[in-house]
């Protein structure tokens, strides 16, 4: 058994002072893992896709959509506009050539990136010249996860997947 000397005397170090060290670093240890595993379990699901396996099935038709998606040349700009109180997501969408597309069905999801709590499912409009936007209302500071679909004639054309900065 260790001894531990101190100045004013001798004082032992028991089995029994070892094992209530030993129950406390771990106590402290699992009452820390419960916090986390309570904030990770009600902050975000960690759903990404709702049937794995059904995506997997559809890779190959995922990735000739994607180089479809590609072939059109399309850019797509993403901005957050404040007015007021009021914050509003814009999207300018451009063809290849750079001419303005007006015929299009945007939608979009707005929210924070780790967690489902913010989210915001928008129908953007066409306000001019190729510029799509929504009121998405009081929008706090921070960056934002924007997810959004452009239909022509009800086919999807455009997807994209961002993170934008709100100052």
């Amino acid at each position: 058994m260790a001894e531990q000397t101190k100045q004013g005397g001798e004082k032992k170090l028991t089995g029994r002072h070892v094992f209530i060290w030993i129950c406390g670093f771990f106590g402290v240890m699992f009452i820390a893992n419960g916090f986390f595993v309570y904030y990770a379990r009600t902050s975000w699901p960690g759903v990404v896709e709702k049937s794995p396996y059904t995506a997997s099935q559809n890779f190959n038709k995922t990735l000739s959509e994607a180089a479809a998606q590609d072939a059109l040349g399309w850019a797509m700009s993403l901005e957050f506009k404040r007015r007021q109180s009021e914050v509003y997501l814009v999207v300018s969408a451009r063809d290849k050539l750079g001419n303005a597309i007006d015929d299009l069905t945007i939608e979009a999801n707005v929210g924070r990136p780790a967690t489902e709590n913010f989210d915001h499912n928008l129908t953007l409009e066409s306000t001019s010249d190729g510029v799509y936007q929504a009121k998405i209302g009081a929008l706090d500071p921070g960056r934002w996860r924007v997810k959004f679909e452009a239909l022509q004639k009800g086919e999807v054309k455009f997807q994209s997947l961002d993170t934008i900065s709100l100052k």
